[in-house]
């Protein structure tokens, strides 16, 4: 079974206000625990977009699981330039899931209004089960589409 994992970016912001590194530490061991007892499930594929927050982070562990269990990490690409403007630190993370990467698909080569919207239903279509961290009436159109999909919608 496949599963799609989407933000809205709010934990990045949700750090940065709080200026508390233990918000983010909590968020990724959240974060770990709930793809754990997914996979456990039988989700045994996850989807991402790789974008900084909540998608790299599910990247990484699905890395670290993925030396001890059949696990697969698929990501979904908005747009090939993804990563410009990134710190480098951040950057050379995000290259480094790509390597390990069962598949890679670029949804478009140059950024549109619509390359994450396009990503996200990408990676909802080919999902069983969407994992959303935030508020889903910040992406109606997430909440929408699974509902129309017919896919069940986990919000942390």
């Amino acid at each position: 079974m496949t599963c799609a994992v989407l933000s809205t970016g709010e934990e990045i912001i949700e750090n940065l206000r709080n200026e508390n590194e233990r918000t983010y530490i909590q968020i990724k061991l959240n974060l770990r625990e709930k793809i754990w007892e997914l996979f456990k499930s039988g989700i045994n594929t996850f989807w991402v977009n790789c974008e900084y927050g909540i998608p790299l982070w599910t990247a990484e562990i699905i890395c670290a699981m993925k030396m001890y269990n059949e696990i697969k990490l698929n990501i979904a690409i908005p747009f090939e330039e993804q990563t410009t403007g990134w710190e480098e630190e951040i950057r050379n993370r995000y290259y480094n899931v790509h390597k390990a990467a069962d598949d890679v698909e670029m949804i478009s080569t140059h950024f549109e209004n619509k390359c994450y919207e396009n990503a996200d239903k990408y990676m909802i279509s080919k999902s069983d089960i969407v994992l959303f961290y935030g508020d889903p009436q910040s992406r109606k159109y997430v909440f929408e589409y699974t509902e129309k999909m017919g896919i069940p919608f986990i919000q942390i």
